[in-house]
């Protein structure tokens, strides 16, 4: 449901001029819910108030929310996905010692995030995800709705249990770098900090390599805390909104009850190779590819795809075949700009087609300089 502001926004008089030119800009995208000053502020301050680039992004977010994930709606459910389990919420409360902003621990060290991968496709975790960065977001706008002033999450990473390996650094350089720049897309300007505690002694060779994957505006917005960090983080937010689990025999005085994640058995990752009875598609570096498939209204379309590499992808109507330009096409599935590949657990989903015609896949490998894409893919009509 609308959240209503309960306080007059305190926004400046040229901000909110190119809030309504932005809104004026978007009207037929944009839900009622997520159709706030802020949220749309958020975009503004996020991108240089530059709307060359603000409105294609900003189109595309609005398309993804009112897509079968249906991102306005989805914090309405219980948070019971498969992957929840072993990815814990973290929203905690008030940070109060930084004013307008709600914390949120993420057990970045003992997340097996490489378990999860191992076991669910991508597109599962990012859906599992997606609820939570919902929560945080519905969080922050009921702040402002209470206080009329712009709030932003504070990004608590635990590092505690972080392992110097292989595994890591390919989490870093794949899978953890698709899933920051998926945030940063679309969740601009949502967070405030992000605070690293309990860092390995390794800290700075990690950060090395992760810096220049993320975002320039991401990048500047970690702090890395030092073996003082429980009292340093004590400067940003009060004791009642960190984990009870960093007590210690000196300190007892952090309160938040933080459930810890679950390990995954590797007994259940996946281990059945190759898609069986599947097609492929190659995709050179520096270009894009269709296929394409016709199908009735009510039928329903359903794929799954394995690849050696990063990809781009997303599926559009067109009533025409031949249409090759996705600008004249009607979007129905969320545009992802980055997939981290290679995927070895099939990802896939099943949408409902509402129009008899071509659905396309658009595949792309344009991000890359000489890397040949080799994409697998099973895909049926019923």
């Amino acid at each position: 449901e609308q959240i209503s502001m309960k306080q007059r926004a305190k926004i400046s008089e040229s901000d909110k001029e190119q809030i309504e030119r932005l809104r004026v800009a978007v009207k037929d995208e944009i839900t009622e819910y997520y159709d706030t000053d802020f949220n749309l502020l958020r975009w503004l301050i996020g991108h240089n108030y530059n709307f060359d680039i603000i409105i294609p992004k900003l189109r595309n977010h609005l398309r993804f929310r009112r897509s079968s994930w249906d991102l306005d709606k989805c914090t309405e459910q219980p948070r019971d996905h498969t992957i929840h389990r072993f990815w814990k919420a973290g929203i905690t409360g008030q940070a109060l010692r930084t004013p307008n902003v709600i914390v949120n621990i993420e057990q970045t060290g003992t997340n097996d995030y490489w378990g999860m991968l191992a076991t669910f496709p991508i597109n599962e975790l990012m859906k599992a995800r997606v609820y939570d960065l919902e929560m945080m977001l519905k969080k922050v706008m009921e702040m402002e709705s209470e206080t009329g002033e712009q709030a932003a999450i504070l990004y608590v990473m635990d590092l505690n249990g972080l392992n110097y390996d292989k595994k890591l650094l390919n989490l870093l350089t794949g899978a953890l770098a698709g899933i920051s720049s998926f945030m940063s897309e679309n969740y601009v300007e949502m967070v405030h900090s992000f605070v690293l505690v309990n860092a390995p002694s390794f800290i700075s060779t990690i950060w090395s390599i992760a810096r220049p994957l993320l975002p320039e505006r991401t990048r500047n917005k970690v702090q890395i805390f030092g073996s003082n960090w429980r009292n340093d983080i004590l400067t940003l937010a009060v004791p009642e909104v960190l984990p009870s689990y960093w007590n210690d025999d000196k300190n007892n005085i952090f309160k938040a009850n933080v459930e810890r994640s679950e390990l995954i058995d590797p007994a259940n990752y996946y281990k059945d190779g190759e898609l069986k009875n599947s097609n492929m598609i190659t995709i050179a570096a520096g270009k894009a590819d269709f296929v394409t498939i016709n199908a009735q209204k009510g039928q329903s379309l359903k794929w799954l795809i394995q690849c050696n590499g990063n990809f781009a992808y997303s599926l559009y109507y067109t009533e025409n075949a031949d249409e090759n330009d996705v600008k004249s096409m009607k979007s129905v599935y969320p545009l992802f700009t980055k997939i981290p590949g290679p995927i070895i657990v099939p990802m896939g989903e099943e949408i409902y087609c509402e129009q008899s015609g071509a659905y396309k896949f658009w595949f792309s490998n344009e991000h890359a300089w000489l890397h040949t894409l080799r994409i697998r893919y099973q895909i049926t009509v019923a």
